[in-house]
């Protein structure tokens, strides 16, 4: 790794400069992140079809299947930190290296995985019991629970700690403590985000706007090349079964990317991580002449 020749340059930015960032770092990287993106939503993809096979009726009051569409979104919701991660590891490597290692990937996903199911399936479903308490009393179906559970805690973790998947993935802290290791991955976490929610807050509901105007874009663009190729104009069938989550993925994918590179304006912020990055290069670059 070259810590002092990095492919995006490591400066403060204001979250419009971030969002537009994203956009040339999805431009640069369309093939690698569309790959990446591929592996992580595919596996969602499919258990999604298969959990709400039953519930794509259309419901006659409203004339189209709402209940589908609304535990289709909140299975989204639950499913993204596990669906982004290989973005976020290739995202990861790319910042330092000119070739990112398909090997090193896998090994950083395979190390990270119990961390990520227990911090961003469990934990985020315990976390706040009223909502067990209240879904359990209204609702008998465990998908039903299972999804309303997942957007009561995802309101509240991506709000206040946005970036504990980046925080896993790549700065690999352990769970518990270990000898002289007193930084742990909570703890970790716990000390980046904090005093941040100021900040944090405003950009996690700009994220929502923007999200939900690019998945509009996007849904109505795909709506609209189907309706033209396959002569389908009817909001039924492809529209909801497969544009619809479509859309819903790659406003995903999109902020997938932008959470990348907000997480590492909070570290420039917080932390001088600029500085960090140039003391270890000249390290490097010192070890190399004396060896």
């Amino acid at each position: 790794m070259k810590f002092d020749d990095n492919r995006i340059t490591i400066r403060e930015r204001s979250y419009i400069d971030l969002l537009d960032l994203a956009l040339r770092v999805i431009r640069v990287y369309a093939w690698p992140l569309a790959v990446a993106l591929l592996v992580g939503v595919a596996p969602m993809i499919c258990l999604n079809a298969w959990l709400l096979a039953d519930y794509a009726e259309v419901d006659f009051e409203l004339g189209f299947p709402a209940t589908y569409c609304w535990y289709m979104l909140q299975l989204v919701i639950w499913e993204m930190p596990l669906a982004t991660a290989p973005i976020t590891l290739y995202l990861g490597q790319a910042l330092f290296m000119q070739r990112p290692s398909a090997r090193r990937m896998v090994a950083g996903f395979s190390a990270s995985l119990p961390q990520l199911l227990i911090y961003q399936v469990l934990c985020r479903g315990t976390l706040i019991p009223v909502a067990w308490i209240f879904t359990f009393s209204i609702y008998s179906r465990p998908l039903q629970t299972l999804v309303h559970v997942g957007i009561f805690a995802w309101f509240a973790l991506f709000a206040v700690w946005p970036y504990l998947s980046e925080v896993i993935l790549l700065e690999r802290n352990p769970m518990q403590r270990h000898g002289t290791q007193r930084m742990t991955t909570f703890r970790r976490t716990r000390a980046l985000h904090r005093g941040s929610l100021g900040d944090l807050f405003p950009r996690w509901l700009g994220a929502l706007v923007i999200g939900g105007l690019l998945f509009v874009c996007f849904w109505f663009s795909i709506w609209l090349m189907g309706g033209m190729l396959l002569s389908e104009w009817e909001w039924e069938g492809h529209p909801l079964t497969l544009y619809y989550p479509l859309a819903l993925w790659l406003v995903v994918g999109y902020f997938a990317v932008v959470r990348f590179l907000c997480y590492l304006d909070l570290r420039i912020r917080r932390e001088g991580w600029e500085v960090e990055l140039l003391m270890r290069a000249e390290g490097a670059r010192l070890a190399r002449q004396l060896t």
